[in-house]
Parts: C-alpha cells; sequence; structure tokens
C-alpha cells in the first residue's frame, strides 16, 4: 500500500476549499451503496477521509454513519 502524505493546513488548503471538500466526502458518503469488499473499502476510506477533514477543520470527529441500503429500503417500506 502506498503511504499517503501528511498534508498541513499550511499547504495551500485554504478554510473554504478545506469545507467544500468535506461537503463532497458527506454527499459521497451519502450515496455509497456496499455490495462487495470494494465497495467496503471505498466507505472506510471515505469516512477516514471525513474525519481527516474535520480534524483539520478543527470540528468534531463525526460519528454518525451513512446507511445502509438495507437500513434505507427498511425506512422506505
Amino acid at each position: 500500500m502506498a503511504r499517503q502524505r501528511r498534508i498541513s493546513p499550511a499547504d495551500g488548503f485554504t478554510r473554504e476549499s478545506l469545507e467544500t471538500l468535506l461537503d463532497l466526502v458527506e454527499i459521497r458518503l451519502g450515496h455509497v451503496e456496499v455490495y462487495d469488499r470494494e465497495d467496503a473499502r471505498e466507505l472506510k476510506q471515505l469516512q477516514q477521509t471525513r474525519a481527516q477533514l474535520s480534524c483539520m477543520l478543527g470540528l468534531p470527529e463525526p460519528t454518525a454513519l451513512p446507511l445502509s441500503l438495507a437500513e434505507r429500503q427498511m425506512r422506505i417500506a
């Protein structure tokens, strides 16, 4: 696995840029449907990214997980 480079807020990201990225990650998290291992890996990566962006912005780490497809279908029914 490739090593991830640490990025500090001083690397050129503005607060607005970080907030926009966090919004995009949260939108994607709301649409992820886990059908296989690859989807589960993507979900985990998105959750880690959301936590990192929240930390960079000084926000509390999010704890709510997006609803799975089965949970969404049960709420509709």
